[in-house]
């Protein structure tokens, strides 16, 4: 009788622990199946810009119409539906923050106190998209036309007014610069005119014979500072 007890006791504790471990990797399943966040692949503290991006890039690759041959994208398309719905609102996202955070018992998937239909949701959300491939071009009216045009020549007259200014500003500085360059040049020639025109004179005054002793002797001078110069820098 002892051994007997014993052994029921022995497959009580393993079918406690077998269904502890079935509801825990239920309840992991679970948590993973309907978290939200993860559906749409953001952090739970992404804000409402960043999970809007997702939900669009997610939903081009989801929808039904981009594999019609996958009708599983159809189910995936309504979750993604119900993840961005729930999460873009700000009193629905914090319910949902809260059961995450406290999990329920249960196998039903979050809702909010709001009512919801899921088909609804995703015919609402096809007609989204279909509006963009079955879309036309609006007509342009002829006011609007007329604003464009003034818009575009205002655009065009800045434009224009902008190079005038620039093209006038150049000129005006390379007038500038050509003056200065000229006025140099004619200081320099006026310069180098006086000097032939007193070396002229004083040949004349002097003579032949002594303007050519003359040079000579300033030719001999300067060979010697030459010499001298020279000299002084071998030395060093």
């Amino acid at each position: 009788m002892q051994l007997e007890a014993q052994l029921r006791l022995c497959q009580s504790c393993l079918w406690c622990c077998k269904s502890g471990l079935r509801l825990l990797f239920q309840s992991s399943v679970h948590r993973a199946a309907f978290n939200h966040y993860d559906l749409l692949g953001v952090k739970p503290d992404a804000t409402l810009e960043q999970i809007k991006n997702a939900f669009f890039d997610k939903s081009k690759k989801m929808h039904p119409d981009s594999d019609p041959s996958n009708p599983g994208l159809h189910g995936q398309f309504v979750e993604l539906n119900e993840a961005y719905r729930v999460l873009s609102k700000e009193v629905s996202r914090r319910e949902y923050d809260l059961r995450l955070r406290h999990p329920y018992t249960g196998g039903q998937a979050f809702r909010p106190t709001s009512t919801y239909n899921p088909r609804a949701e995703a015919q609402e959300s096809m007609r989204y998209w279909d509006q963009f491939k079955h879309s036309q071009p609006q007509e342009t009216t002829a006011e609007e036309w007329e604003r464009k045009r003034k818009r575009n020549f205002r655009i065009v007259s800045y434009c224009m007014l902008i190079m005038g200014l620039s093209i006038s500003t150049h000129v005006l500085f390379f007038r500038k610069l050509e003056s200065i360059h000229n006025n140099f040049m004619d200081e320099k020639d006026r310069v180098i005119t006086q000097i032939y025109k007193e070396s002229k004179e004083r040949a004349r005054v002097n003579g032949f014979k002594k303007q050519t002793e003359i040079l000579r002797q300033k030719h001999a001078d300067f060979l010697e500072k030459y010499k001298i110069t020279r000299n002084s820098g071998e030395d060093k």
